[in-house]
């Protein structure tokens, strides 16, 4: 028998045992195109057949976690140039990331609507307290006057003081400054993406008495617009 012909079989007992192409060519040494050649009709039982899923599964796990080490070292690097080029906030500044904050999330009056009060929601508690730290600032506004409403998928009302728990500490306001939670009925053909214990609703904060604050706060929306023209 030839060399050639010892390492094919070698390389067939290999291949039977489920080991990978590139097992096999750590040992047999061999191009990849003669192993491949050598393997065509080798057939693999189930066991053999789950162990090479279970290797290619493994490496794909590696490759990913490798991926996501290496994507959340460019997000660290990325985060701190990024904090150096926001070292501090003036008031000013401030200022304006508020008005456009509620721009964006804030209630507004309309034809229909003209007696709105503030009233600013977001499922992102830095926004939201960043919010409410520009009402302290910019307006008459104390923690007295300030209702939070969360608004919860009613899937999670088991959950409900935990999660008010979680948005009083993250807000700095107490629990019972929170009003009757508004329940989401459960729509079985929504796709949703957060369904575990991560899921915290979403939290609306209201002013008492604050349909005049809320036109104030439109009519600086409207003098930016005006800027633009």
């Amino acid at each position: 028998m030839t060399l050639k012909e010892k390492e094919k079989q070698k390389a067939v007992a290999l291949r039977k045992q489920g080991k990978t192409y590139n097992e096999i060519l750590r040992i047999v040494p061999v191009s990849k195109s003669t192993l491949s050649l050598w393997l065509r009709d080798v057939g693999l039982g189930q066991k053999q057949k789950q162990r090479l899923t279970d290797k290619k599964r493994a490496a794909q796990l590696r490759g990913a976690a490798r991926k996501r080490e290496i994507r959340i070292a460019e997000t660290e690097k990325i985060n701190k140039m990024c904090k150096e080029d926001i070292s501090h906030l003036t008031d000013r500044e401030l200022f304006f990331i508020g008005i456009a904050l509620y721009w964006a999330e804030g209630a507004k009056k309309s034809a229909d609507r003209t007696g709105i009060m503030v009233d600013f929601g977001n499922s992102d508690p830095h926004m939201l307290k960043l919010f409410i730290a520009w009402l302290y600032k910019f307006t008459e506004v104390c923690e007295q006057d300030i209702v939070l409403r969360l608004h919860l998928h009613e899937n999670h009302k088991s959950r409900e003081k935990k999660i008010i728990k979680i948005w009083s500490d993250a807000l700095s306001i107490p629990a019972n400054s929170f009003g009757r939670t508004i329940y989401k009925k459960h729509n079985p053909k929504t796709v949703r993406k957060k369904v575990d214990d991560s899921y915290i609703g979403l939290v609306s904060v209201r002013v008492k008495k604050s349909t005049a604050m809320n036109r104030r706060i439109m009519g600086w929306i409207y003098a930016i617009i005006a800027t633009q023209k």
